[in-house]
């Protein structure tokens, strides 16, 4: 549908006094049927011989419009009602001077919302509202994560501009994923353009999902999007700004072993540019393998260009990981170490934030005083930090 409509539709509901106290899945019910009501005044106009552009009205006999309705809290909604919230929202109008009979009234989409752009996206409702659940429920499965909950319900992404960003850059390479140990290259195409705007409309409407694993790590819906969407991200309705740890998963592992040249380049920030220039290898094509090779792996180097690198670059620092892993499993400890700070301290701090594992997104005016907790805190491990 066209993505300017949908928006516009959406807003109406947040807005309308008798649907402010509805669930989740009774706003659906009224969603489907705005959507399906708007689509069915459009279908007719547009298929009706009579009329000759958008610019004109169709006539619809009201016996037609009789099965636009619903029931919420046992008291029926019908289509006259939902008319005059497409109305209101400037969507439709409706020819009240003329009817071509007594039981017709005829009516026109307003072309003008769309300002010329019909740039569509389809709607897969399944995916959109399939297993939904409400804040409340969250809040009861994880008391302990009640600010976290609160602030992930106040983001939304700005859809129709993610949508353009998407249709102008399909074909470009994504970064790359780690599955069952291998590294999957990918790229933007049609299917992921699908999948990636349902998924936000799921976030638009409210639809999220919470974990929180064995680690203390906090995942959600927001915490598994896109990372195309996060220029497009707002969070309470406003712009958000990126606290970045540089080399987080190195920094913490530095506070596991020693080795001060590794130490220095973590602290520096610069250990995946140094690696990724040792092996002539960009960094995020470096920064993928030393999370399949040494930060989430729980085998021993024992050969390759990863491990002569490391040998060359921060003598005995192999070694050193080889023996952790005797006693730890690095990946579940540093992913431990990460949850205690940028949950457990600063996914708790009184500023609205969104937790995106190792990065932390706040509102500008709040972004200075969080670097400064990021670093306090990475300091009682007796860790410098660079924060982009």
């Amino acid at each position: 549908m066209p993505l300017k409509v949908e928006k516009i539709i959406r807003e109406s509901l947040s807005k309308e006094n008798d649907f402010l106290r509805n669930t989740e899945s009774e706003n659906k019910k009224v969603y489907k049927l705005l959507i399906s009501l708007w689509f069915y005044i459009y279908n007719n106009q547009i298929t009706d011989e009579s009329v000759i552009n958008l610019n004109c009205y169709t006539s619809i006999n009201n016996k037609r419009l009789d099965k636009f309705k619903v029931t919420i809290k046992q008291k029926i909604y019908r289509y006259k009602y939902f008319l005059g919230m497409l109305e209101k929202a400037d969507l439709i109008d409706v020819n009240k001077k003329y009817s071509s009979g007594r039981f017709c009234k005829s009516y026109r989409i307003l072309t003008s919302v769309l300002n010329g752009n019909f740039e569509e996206a389809e709607i897969d409702y399944k995916k959109v509202f399939h297993n939904l659940k409400n804040q409340k429920y969250w809040l009861q499965k994880y008391p302990n994560h009640n600010k976290q909950i609160k602030d992930s319900y106040k983001v939304s992404i700005d859809l129709t501009k993610y949508y353009r960003w998407l249709k102008k850059n399909i074909g470009i390479e994504l970064k790359p994923i780690i599955k069952n140990g291998m590294v999957i290259k990918r790229e933007l195409n049609e299917e992921r353009i699908f999948e990636y705007l349902n998924s936000v409309l799921k976030i638009n409407y409210k639809n999220l999902w919470f974990k929180i694993s064995d680690e203390g790590r906090f995942y959600s819906s927001l915490t598994n999007m896109s990372y195309t969407t996060l220029q497009f991200t707002k969070l309470g309705g406003k712009e958000i700004r990126e606290v970045d740890v540089k080399n987080c998963q190195p920094l913490f592992l530095s506070s596991l072993i020693d080795n001060p040249s590794y130490r220095k380049d973590v602290e520096d920030g610069v250990f995946y540019d140094v690696m990724a220039r040792e092996l002539g290898k960009t960094r995020n094509q470096f920064k993928v393998l030393s999370y399949q090779f040494i930060f989430f792996s729980n085998r021993n180097l024992s050969s390759g260009k990863i491990y002569d690198s490391l040998n060359k670059l921060y003598p005995n620092f192999v070694n050193q990981i080889n023996e952790l892993r005797k006693e730890i499993h690095i990946s579940k400890k540093l992913q431990q170490l990460e949850s205690k700070i940028l949950v457990d301290k600063i996914g708790t701090l009184d500023f609205e934030m969104m937790l995106r594992h190792d990065a932390v997104f706040v509102h500008d005016e709040d972004y200075e005083i969080v670097c400064n907790h990021v670093r306090e805190e990475f300091a009682k491990l007796d860790l410098k930090v660079q924060i982009k």
